[in-house]
């Protein structure tokens, strides 16, 4: 059995010897090694938008050793000195802000984290889940408001001296306005 161990399927050659056993029996019948693993473990395949889908090889953290030690202690201190638990949690730095690993929004636990994070912060993804991004107009401005623009008026009449009221206003309105479409 030590020989056809290393060729079993990982979830196969961890399970238990009767396991292993029906696996290889199903195997010996000329059924596929897919459809062997699946009745053999009585556990369907991942299937996307699963937690099992999201997490496996995640959840105690093995997906950190794949990844250098340096960068992965890194990846845990941030979290840590941001007062995250990371403990069953995955770090999705797609979902992450300018923070990175110190943002809470990008460690879950769910594939519903995943879809809540897209959602607020109208993220598009797709792979275990699926959510495209609303389209947002562009945001318009407020103009400026009378008294902002008689106080910057005022201060640019000490830059501008012979500038009238009107060519103060316009130039205030041009230096310190937003610059997206005004509505």
């Amino acid at each position: 059995m030590i020989v056809l161990e290393s060729f079993l399927p990982p979830d196969i050659a961890a399970a238990s010897e009767q396991v292993k056993a029906h696996f290889l029996k199903m195997i010996a019948e000329g059924q596929t090694s897919k459809w062997s693993e699946m009745c053999a473990l009585q556990m369907p395949p991942g299937v996307k938008g699963t937690d099992r889908a999201v997490m496996q090889d995640r959840l105690n953290g093995q997906w950190l050793d794949k990844m250098p030690k340096k960068h992965a202690r890194r990846i845990l201190d941030d979290a840590k000195h941001s007062g995250i638990s990371t403990s069953g949690r995955y770090y999705m730095s797609g979902l992450a802000d300018k923070r990175g690993p110190g943002d809470p929004q990008a460690w879950i636990e769910s594939s519903a984290d995943i879809l809540k994070v897209a959602k607020e912060r109208n993220l598009h993804v797709s792979g275990i889940v699926d959510y495209e991004a609303r389209e947002t107009p562009p945001p318009t401005s407020k103009p400026l408001s009378k008294r902002l623009l008689k106080e910057l008026s005022a201060k640019e009449k000490i830059y501008n001296p012979k500038a009238d009221a009107k060519e103060l206003n316009e130039l205030v309105v041009s230096k310190y306005a937003p610059r997206h479409k005004r509505g």
